[in-house]
């Protein structure tokens, strides 16, 4: 494979990046910009600055740094980049698109990455992301893939209960596409991913799309919010959502590993319902697949006895209401129960 340095002057030629911008209350203006500068250090010698898109989502607070941030990339790298300031929040899935929306009027882009401006996104994971698209996009003959940063650890910058709980959701996601698809007589490419494990880490926020999945990231996102606003889809479903869509169009996924912080350097997201965050996106896969009961259920209490939660001591707890959530919400004739813990020798 040519190296990160050959591959930088066709990376400035043809990858588009957005980082959407949006910090808590907590967090002061100066961390803000210490932030959002580790985010952009060197980003030019592998972006063009004219292809980098900063969007403020309904965050005034962080305007000011943003701009800062934007002003001292200008002055090192003799152009500035893109921001856009909306003045209401659109969910990390309204400013993705917004940036993506705004990077596909260039004809000259051909892949198309999100970074969190928080830094935990290291920009030298992007060569290797580039140099895996375009492998996988010549071996499959198509334009139609799309590349993951899966996390070595997701335990280590989420902790045990989430981490187990996005395996889940993983596992559910390629086990109920798979499943969808075998009605038409295909299914998932997993060549390029299976050497992560059971299911890649699809839901990593990590990832470099051709400009045809970028396009389907946009269509898939704004559909299910027009659909059913009252889901708040594009507040969840980033990663969730197009991947799935992208899987059900037989997009070819493609997989490594990327670095990532031994905790958060922020996060928005809200654990004080881990049964819900869970349980509202396995409903919405299922609704959207159509999967009956006999199907859905026993794909789902398949991962959910698979997962180590079960031994966590807020663990059953939380399976069995995420669990009955499904349940109520798409399949309330649905009667089987998992078994309980310690009723089996393992």
């Amino acid at each position: 494979m040519t190296t990160s340095g050959g591959l930088a002057p066709q990376m400035r030629a043809t990858v588009g990046s957005v980082i959407p911008i949006w910090f808590g209350e907590e967090t002061a203006p100066e961390t803000m910009l210490g932030l959002l500068s580790r985010t952009l250090a060197d980003v030019e010698l592998l972006i063009d600055p004219s292809r980098l898109v900063l969007v403020v989502d309904g965050c005034p607070r962080a305007e000011e740094p943003a701009r800062r941030a934007a002003d001292e990339l200008a002055r090192r790298a003799g152009g500035p980049p893109q921001v856009i300031v909306k003045p209401e929040n659109s969910g990390k899935g309204g400013a993705v698109c917004t940036g993506f929306e705004r990077l596909l009027e260039d004809d000259a882009v051909e892949a198309l990455s999100t970074r969190d401006c928080d830094g935990d996104h290291d920009l030298w994971d992007l060569p290797q992301l580039f140099g895996l698209l375009a492998t996988v996009r010549e071996s499959a003959g198509s334009d139609d893939v799309f590349a993951i940063g899966c996390r070595g650890s997701l335990s280590r910058p989420m902790g045990f209960a989430r981490s187990e709980l996005e395996q889940v959701l993983n596992r559910v996601t390629i086990d109920a596409v798979n499943a969808a698809l075998a009605e038409g007589g295909v299914c998932v490419d997993e060549r390029f991913t299976a050497r992560y494990g059971r299911a890649p880490d699809f839901q990593s926020g990590y990832k470099l799309y051709s400009r045809s999945a970028a396009e389907v990231v946009c269509d898939s996102l704004s559909e299910a919010h027009a659909a059913a606003p009252e889901l708040r889809v594009p507040w969840w479903g980033v990663e969730f959502v197009p991947t799935v869509e992208l899987l059900l169009r037989g997009f070819t996924p493609a997989a490594l590993y990327r670095l990532t912080w031994d905790g958060q350097p922020q996060t928005s997201f809200d654990e004080t319902d881990l049964a819900e965050a869970y349980a509202c996106q396995i409903a919405w896969l299922y609704e959207r697949l159509e999967l009956p009961a006999g199907l859905a259920m026993p794909l789902l209490d398949n991962a959910l006895s698979a997962s180590e939660f079960v031994a966590a001591p807020r663990g059953p707890d939380v399976i069995a209401e995420l669990r009955r959530r499904v349940i109520e919400r798409v399949y309330p004739e649905w009667s089987r129960e998992l078994p309980g813990r310690g009723e089996l020798f393992v």
